[in-house]
């Protein structure tokens, strides 16, 4: 099995929700498959709306480059070694603002999570959460 379940996506964004709400964070938590299009998405209750298609993003970021995506900070910097990475995606977006990680199973990237509603930390400890209850 290289695809993430209806089960595990399911799982994962409740994990997720559940983190958010630990938090105090109303966020926005995405998953997206190892082509990055959008396997699951769940919004907390007054998450504001511009963080749904930044959680997206993120996910799609840490698939796409199959690490977390906020590793890329330093090089999309000025004079970095990908500098202007955000406009580089051919009508889909980039980010390395953290939040996005990858989805592994069996040493293979098959997709990716992406939170977006807290300060960057909150992001990545909800991201994790929901690595956390991924069985992969």
């Amino acid at each position: 099995m290289t695809d993430i379940t209806s089960e595990e996506i399911m799982a994962m964004l409740a994990a997720g929700l559940t983190k958010a709400a630990e938090l105090e964070e109303p966020s926005c938590v995405s998953i997206v498959d190892q082509g990055g299009n959008i396997a699951g998405f769940a919004r907390s209750d007054e998450a504001m709306f511009g963080t749904a298609e930044i959680a997206v993003t993120k996910a799609y970021t840490a698939a796409a480059f199959k690490m977390p995506n906020g590793d890329l900070s330093a090089d999309v910097q000025p004079g970095g070694e990908i500098f202007n990475l955000e406009t580089a995606g051919r009508g889909r977006s980039f980010t390395a603002i953290a939040g996005g990680l990858p989805v592994e199973r069996a040493g293979k990237c098959i997709g990716a999570v992406g939170v977006s509603g807290g300060p960057v930390e909150h992001d990545v400890l909800i991201a994790q959460a929901m690595l956390a209850a991924f069985p992969g």
